[in-house]
């Protein structure tokens, strides 16, 4: 199994770097404010899906005294056995059709859970027509009946969808907060790693964490991981040599700046 997939969050207090909208839902829990549609929007790899499951195990379990019922729901959840969970990708379901179908089913009560939760990824994806369709189940969602969006463009999302939804802006992760994650990680897999490697890596990935985790997921092979590693499987960044480059254009250095840039140009 891959790290990514070992280390996926399965609780609000695993998740990295996204405390606003973790401190904000868990409120919500708490004051039982939960409502019928959520909207999850931000770059890739920073935790939108890893939430809405989170967010939507407890919507399934609302209402449920039994532990070992709640227990078992959730490790349906985790296993994608359970018919009370949809996980649908917007990108091969997003025409008229697909959501007609949808429409059906969110009448019929949940078959285990108490609820129904459907997480549509991708959701900028479908089509006029079929958000034209959702809107109508975004109006008046049956009591039972969830919805959690994401997409990783929001403005390709009509405001109508966006105005019957809360809105939840997902941040690129910082790059401390990727590093002590990786460093985390890497204990737990008995991974030796140079701190300067994993910061190469959360230079490289740019806020998203599971760019970073894949990385070092590939890299974890090799005896020590080390900067060089890193390098040579990424390549150089020119962010690295931006403050060279203009202190010789300060200069006037053109001969050494020009290096720079054929040096970049052909790694």
């Amino acid at each position: 199994m891959s790290l990514y997939l070992k280390y996926r969050p399965k609780s609000f207090a695993d998740v990295v770097g996204q405390e606003h909208i973790v401190t904000t839902l868990e409120h919500a829990v708490d004051r039982d404010q939960l409502v019928h549609a959520y909207l999850f929007f931000g770059p890739r790899g920073t935790g939108k899906t890893s939430i809405a499951r989170i967010l939507a195990k407890i919507l399934l379990i609302q209402g449920i005294d039994d532990e070992v019922m709640q227990k078992q729901i959730i490790q349906a959840v985790d296993a994608g056995t359970l018919v009370d969970f949809i996980e649908i990708d917007a990108a091969s379901n997003r025409g008229i059709d697909d959501v007609r179908d949808l429409k059906e089913k969110v009448q019929f009560a949940p078959s285990i859970a108490s609820a129904k939760v459907y997480i549509i990824d991708e959701v900028h994806m479908m089509t006029k027509e079929a958000f034209n369709a959702l809107l109508k189940t975004l109006e008046e969602p049956p009591k039972h009946t969830y919805f959690i969006l994401a997409t990783t463009e929001l403005h390709k999302v009509p405001d109508t969808i966006q105005s019957r939804c809360q809105r939840f802006p997902f941040h690129q992760i910082g790059d401390e907060d990727i590093v002590r994650h990786l460093q985390n990680l890497a204990d737990k897999e008995k991974i030796t790693v140079d701190r300067a490697a994993l910061r190469g890596i959360a230079r490289h990935v740019k806020g998203g964490l599971r760019d970073a985790v894949s990385l070092l997921d590939q890299l974890s092979s090799l005896e020590k991981v080390t900067e060089e590693d890193v390098r040579l499987r990424i390549g150089e960044s020119a962010e690295e040599y931006v403050d060279d480059l203009w202190e010789l254009l300060d200069q006037g250095d053109r001969v050494a700046a020009l290096e720079i840039v054929a040096s970049l140009q052909e790694k």
